[in-house]
């Protein structure tokens, strides 16, 4: 909606300057608070073991990307050995951490690691009753640094691709490792305590670091950033790939515990940057010939990768996009390539003395950002309130199926022309009135184009020229 302002135009241009906003791809790079990240210690011979399960998906669920799990099957544990003929979930790689006295005094199922602290020293390994209040605790402390991931997986050769970025907020101190797991969900097989065909969530597959990580950092200072690519090849182990996550998070190694993580399933992506920027994001038009002519903002792709453009305004209260670049959305914008926005303003206005201004808001995937259109009234008008310029009012109807008038108000006698323009600015049919006197007068078009059929749906721009002067109306036309 538009809305006036009562500044100059000198403070005006100040506020709307041009921006250029740029960030790491996959990471935030603002103070964040910590990740939750649950290591659970499972069996399908663990009776109580559902009852975790719940309180993990619980904790999950309340907490969409806050909390995180990955479902540890030790081999030593009685509790993991699989039921004959079922499928076997252990991997040895979990054997370590679940041992004394890393875990602490002792070792039970269900269990779990809660950022890898220790909660009641020595003790690591936490029961069930106390996740949800754990977790809760992590999620409330700040972070030093935020962790970002972006995977894609190649049907074709089978590889899975995993990018982590690391970006410290904060100056540390001491040496950190990453951690980067495969999980896999929806996994059947008997489970003690809910029976057959239970469904397992989260199951450990693999590793893509040594055991206790991959060295990240020592004393990393703020701003400091780090990118890690991993590819696993699934040609061998036949993963199914749309049932599987992975999870990235960063350990201190002074005291072995877990900093903040992120997890994602494969193919997705944990953080979009706002990757889009304007060469311009203000049209401040001061002159009756740049609303005729048009100001530009030009939307460019300045990262690497495509952006989908979700929703673009076409036109508001007293201007219009013309040509109109979007046949559908989602409109994908390659890396690189930018897409000019010509803002029209339709004139005369109504008179005043301040400014007007509304938004041409852009819509993507990557966030949201605008075009501040500010127009100078005082100078559009004229002086004394009387038509400055012939004017087009209408279409009526709108929406119409076939006949459609359009208002005209003349200042002045003259030859008069409507052209009606498609959304590409192309000129489907003409209405030649001719010579008319200064007043009002209504123009009617039958939808015909210049080839004499019908033009099919959509929206039209009806277009009035006289002499040197341009006024331009919207429609719609339906069936």
């Amino acid at each position: 909606m538009k809305t006036r302002l009562l500044f100059p135009l000198m403070v005006l241009a100040f506020l709307f300057v041009s921006s250029w906003i740029q960030a790491q791809y996959y990471v935030p790079t603002e103070p964040m608070n910590k990740n939750a990240i649950i290591e659970e210690f499972t069996g399908v011979q663990c009776p109580n073991c559902p009852a975790g399960h719940q309180v993990v998906a619980q904790i999950l669920a309340a907490n969409p990307d806050r909390a995180f799990c990955v479902a540890y099957h030790p081999f030593n544990s009685n509790y993991t050995t699989p039921y004959s003929g079922d499928p076997d979930f252990r991997r040895h790689y979990a054997d370590a951490f679940y041992t004394t006295p890393y875990c602490g005094t002792s070792r039970y199922m269900p269990s779990a690691f809660i950022n890898r602290r220790l909660w009641e020293p020595p003790e690591r390994l936490t029961q069930r009753t106390t996740w949800t209040a754990r977790c809760n605790t992590i999620m409330a402390e700040s972070s030093p640094l935020n962790v970002g991931m972006a995977t894609s997986y190649d049907q074709g050769t089978q590889d899975l691709t995993v990018v982590v970025d690391v970006y410290y907020t904060d100056n540390v101190t001491g040496d950190h490792n990453l951690m980067v797991t495969l999980a896999e969900n929806n996994l059947v097989s008997q489970q003690s305590g809910a029976g057959a065909n239970y469904v397992h969530k989260h199951t450990f597959r693999e590793a893509f670091v040594d055991q206790w990580g991959d060295p990240l950092s020592t004393n990393a200072q703020q701003g400091t950033y780090y990118r890690n690519t991993f590819v696993f090849n699934n040609a061998t182990m036949g993963y199914d790939m749309s049932n599987c996550e992975l999870l990235a998070f960063v350990v201190d190694n002074t005291n072995e515990e877990v900093i903040s993580g992120i997890g994602c399933a494969v193919g997705d992506t944990t953080y979009n940057p706002i990757s889009l920027t304007l060469s311009c994001d203000s049209l401040i038009f001061t002159t009756v010939q740049q609303c005729l002519d048009g100001l530009t903002a030009t939307i460019y792709n300045n990262s690497g990768v495509g952006i989908n453009i979700l929703e673009v305004n076409e036109y508001g209260d007293f201007w219009y996009v013309l040509p109109w670049p979007f046949t559908s959305f989602p409109h994908l914008l390659a890396s690189g390539d930018s897409i000019p926005l010509t803002v029209y303003v339709n004139i005369p206005i109504d008179a005043t003395t301040d400014f007007l201004y509304d938004t041409l808001n852009i819509i993507s995937e990557t966030g949201n950002q605008h075009v501040i259109i500010a127009i100078d009234e005082s100078l559009i008008t004229g002086i004394g309130k009387k038509i400055a310029a012939a004017s087009a009012k209408g279409p009526v109807p709108n929406p119409f199926t076939t006949e459609t008038m359009i208002k005209i108000e003349l200042p002045a006698p003259g030859d008069v022309r409507l052209d009606i323009l498609n959304t590409q600015g192309q000129c489907v049919a003409h209405v030649n009135p001719g010579y008319l006197s200064a007043g009002i007068h209504t123009i009617s078009w039958d939808g015909v184009d210049l080839r004499g059929f019908q033009v099919p749906a959509g929206v039209y721009f009806f277009r009035l020229i006289t002499g040197s002067e341009t006024s331009v109306v919207r429609g719609v036309k339906i069936h």
